[in-house]
């Protein structure tokens, strides 16, 4: 869903997804649901990208847990492991949502004797502010300890990410969203907006890194099916579907 609005979720996050972009989100949820996916990359043969996340009606604090991957087959592997709790408090009536990701992160190079395997943990934090009922400002920062990983004798850093969101919902059914996204060396706005159609079907709209993504989504009140497209110059298109299903609560 947030990668066919050009990536800019950090104001919305009400899905098990926020996890990844403001774990903060997760205090929107009061139901266990379930979003995962698996899918094949830009056509490369035996590169694949998984998710899988959970929330959780906790009492107190909301939480969840959540994996991301991404394999090239036998040649080499990225995880990252997420748990993630979430809570809200109303200072003079105005909803402020605050959450943490404990993260583990892992990389693993397949047939190579002397490649290094590094893993290291790491943190992200994220707010989220109800304005009103239909204005929402949000904020996250990603990869707060800077985590090293070193190969061989190649290493990087990956860099602290910030971002600021806000999220303007018009008559319940068109979210207008715009993000802004730094690093120490980069920066840069994306952009999305969807529309829902008798709360069933909505279509989809971004721009990420000045790429347009686009996407459709389903939902019913146990299940919903999103979907992407996002195009690279060199690569081409890659169309990613996520499959979900909720328990219980409110719809």
């Amino acid at each position: 869903r947030s990668l066919a609005m050009g990536n800019a979720f950090v104001a919305l996050s009400d899905e098990p997804a926020a996890i990844f972009s403001n774990p903060a989100g997760l205090a929107r949820i009061d139901q266990f649901h379930l979003t995962g996916s698996h899918q094949n990359l830009y056509g490369i043969s035996d590169l694949y990208n998984d998710m899988i996340a959970i929330s959780f009606p906790t009492p107190i604090f909301r939480t969840g847990i959540a994996i991301q991957q991404i394999n090239l087959l036998d040649t080499y592997s990225e995880q990252i492991f997420y748990f993630s709790a979430a809570g809200i408090i109303k200072p003079q009536n105005i909803p402020i949502r605050f959450g943490a990701s404990l993260k583990y992160e892992s990389a693993k190079v397949e047939n190579y004797e002397n490649a290094e395997n590094p893993a290291n943990f790491d943190m992200d934090l994220g707010i989220l502010v109800d304005v009103t009922t239909n204005l929402f400002l949000g904020y996250s920062i990603k990869y707060i300890l800077e985590p090293k990983f070193q190969f061989i004798s190649e290493g990087d850093k990956l860099e602290r990410k910030s971002t600021t969101g806000i999220c303007y919902n018009w008559r319940n059914s068109v979210n207008f969203l715009a993000d802004y996204v730094w690093t120490g060396s980069d920066s840069q706005w994306n952009l999305g907006s969807e529309i829902w159609f008798y709360d069933i079907f909505a279509a989809r709209l971004g721009l990420l890194n000045e790429r347009v993504t686009a996407g459709f989504g389903l939902k019913t009140r146990n299940w919903s099916v999103d979907s992407a497209v996002l195009s690279h110059e060199q690569l081409g298109s890659s169309y990613l579907i996520s499959l979900g299903i909720k328990f219980s609560g409110k719809e």
